[in-house]
């Protein structure tokens, strides 16, 4: 871990009010913010009508170990204060069911925090011995006043509204939570970062089949922590669903402790959406914009002293069939901009490594779609399978900068 990254720790550690048990945090689990949108966009939030009085279940699974926990809670798009009256951790097992006592998570020494808008917070130290791969469920009760303004959209875990014991409710999206630490310093810092295929849309619920998941688990007997800050409905260089890269990559990769390196998969949502349903107004995107944006983040990672890895874009043509979007998402003049970004980035000397994700994924007979057995069935996403040989492809010495 970087010096700088462990003198942050101790200085938050100080000012949470909680007890020093590491000079090091690393991270364990992420779920980029976004902010949640109005009832008028296409896809439904996924959230319960009310948080209010509420306390909400989310389960997930740690990519790194450690002897204490710190979690930490995000109201970043908020525009009013976040009441939270408590939060409790355990481990879990399937479902919203724990396999141990619920631990009570405090904030400067209290139960309850309320986060200002705009802000994050992280709460104190709790002691949980955990390993990499265990699963652990965060509950948070929530002021009667909440309103969640900040949520992270594609889960890809079922999260459970509670009444007691009882399951008032599951939803598919997280709230408020926004990353987890452990205290178990790791040799490397790995942030996946991208859209809709590196946050895992199309990978199966509740599975931990994302490729940076199947990545997390190989890498974790080697020292390495990985942590996915995808986002779906993310681009490059302008807000989606979520903030561009350019906007979020401070915040999202940069700040996080320890970093050494980010796998970056973009350009898909940029190229795409373009006179599409999602922008019908937008000008075609060029070649020369997607080169000034890797530009920038290239810029911006080698001032952090971070590897930036960037993956090729994979193929879509036919994507997301029987939709609204089918006819106008994919196009040859699309697939050609596509084609034509991949070459230069095999070429630049900009980035310090190349992931060819393209060529992993494409079909050998028609280089335009998806290779069948990589898609997850709308002919954008990959499957398991697709997200398996993904991740097979990203090796320690490419992280490491010992090979591009």
């Amino acid at each position: 871990m970087k010096p700088i990254a462990a003198t942050t720790a101790l200085l938050l550690l100080a000012l949470s009010g909680g007890a020093v048990h590491s000079e090091e945090w690393t991270p364990a689990w992420a779920a980029s913010p976004e902010a949640v949108w109005d009832t008028e966009f296409d896809f439904p939030t996924g959230l319960p009508d009310s948080i209010g009085g509420q306390t909400i279940r989310q389960p997930l699974t740690l990519a790194w170990g450690g002897d204490n926990l710190r979690i930490t809670l995000s109201n970043s798009y908020g525009t009013r204060p976040l009441p939270v009256d408590a939060a409790m951790i355990a481990l879990g097992s399937e479902g919203a069911a724990l396999e141990g006592p619920e631990l009570p998570i405090l904030f400067g020494g209290k139960p309850e925090v309320t986060i200002p808008p705009g802000a994050r917070i992280t709460s104190d130290p709790v002691a949980l011995p955990v390993e990499a791969g265990q699963r652990i469920s965060v509950s948070l009760r929530y002021g009667k006043g909440a309103v969640a303004q900040d949520f992270h959209w594609d889960a890809r875990e079922t999260g459970f509204v509670l009444d007691g014991d009882r399951i008032d409710e599951e939803i598919t999206a997280r709230v408020s939570l926004a990353s987890v630490l452990t205290d178990r310093p790791a040799e490397m810092v790995v942030v996946a970062m991208g859209d809709s295929i590196t946050d895992g849309n199309g990978a199966a619920m509740n599975e931990d089949v994302r490729w940076p998941d199947f990545l997390a688990r190989r890498l974790a007997p080697q020292g390495v922590a990985v942590v996915n800050a995808g986002i779906s409905g993310g681009r490059l260089l302008s807000d989606g669903m979520g903030e561009s890269v350019l906007a979020r990559i401070d915040r999202d990769a940069f700040a996080v402790p320890g970093i050494d390196a980010v796998v970056l998969l973009i350009g898909t949502n940029d190229i795409a959406w373009p006179g599409s349903p999602f922008a019908p107004d937008e000008a075609p995107m060029t070649l020369e914009r997607l080169q000034a944006g890797i530009a920038a983040v290239a810029a911006m990672s080698k001032a952090h002293d971070v590897r930036l890895i960037v993956g090729t874009i994979p193929p879509f043509r036919g994507a997301l069939p029987d939709t609204p979007l089918e006819a106008t998402y994919w196009s040859a003049g699309k697939d050609a901009l596509r084609r034509e970004l991949n070459d230069w980035l095999r070429e630049t000397d900009l980035v310090d490594g190349l992931v060819d994700f393209d060529t992993v994924l494409r079909d050998p007979d028609d280089s335009s779609r998806l290779n069948p057995p990589f898609d997850s069935g709308d002919r954008l996403h990959p499957g398991v399978a697709g997200n398996e040989a993904m991740a097979d492809v990203i090796s320690l010495v490419l992280l490491k900068g010992e090979a591009r």
